[in-house]
């Protein structure tokens, strides 16, 4: 009859031969490493940022863009950061959504989480930022000060709106990384109900 020690050595003998020929994280006597086991898990083929994936045989190409994604050194605006676009795109940009109570709603809750902050929930530039140099925020009705359109702010096009959340206005900063193409138009169309002051 076998004894517990014994059942014992007959486990833990072979697990002790079989974990020192695996012992490969260290050097030898004679300074050569031991056997690595799947390497790549010590040595991962890792990639710089930006540059070319040499994973694929075509590595402009390799792989497509996951839908509803843009790929890098994609413009999807088409106007610089400069007066004479920001003119231009008042002239000819228009909300490509229908003015419905629907697209109405979520614009608002965009207005609402993006910009509400600094112009206020009815867009009276009362917002809870009340910084001396944030806190200068014209209310979108606005009628009496000539602003850079040669208008007022109840007066901007869609497209100077849509120009200014794009690019960011005087201390507003830009957007064009926090929201897509679609929720600017929707923040646009909010922002125009809000023009009219009601």
């Amino acid at each position: 009859m076998k004894t517990v020690s014994t059942k014992i050595l007959l486990i833990a003998v072979p697990f002790l031969a079989i974990s020192s020929l695996f012992s490969s994280c260290s050097n030898n006597e004679d300074g050569r490493p031991g056997y690595e086991f799947m390497p790549d898990m010590y040595r991962s083929p890792s990639l710089e940022i930006y540059s070319s994936n040499t994973f694929f045989k075509d590595s402009l190409n390799a792989r497509q863009p996951v839908d509803g994604t843009m790929p890098r050194g994609f413009v999807a605006f088409d106007y610089d950061n400069t007066l004479e676009d920001y003119l231009l795109a008042g002239n000819e940009l228009k909300n490509p959504f229908e003015n419905s109570e629907e697209n109405l709603e979520k614009g608002k809750k965009l207005y609402q989480m993006f910009c509400a902050h600094c112009h206020g929930k009815n867009g009276d530039g009362k917002g809870s930022i009340t910084h001396p140099v944030y806190g200068a925020i014209p209310s979108y009705a606005d009628d009496v000060m000539i602003r850079r359109t040669g208008g007022n702010m109840n007066t901007l096009a869609d497209g100077n709106i849509y120009h200014g959340i794009y690019y960011g206005l005087n201390a507003m900063g830009p957007h064009n990384t926090q929201l897509n193409d679609t929720e600017r138009w929707l923040i646009t169309m909010y922002v125009k109900e809000l023009q009219k002051g009601n």
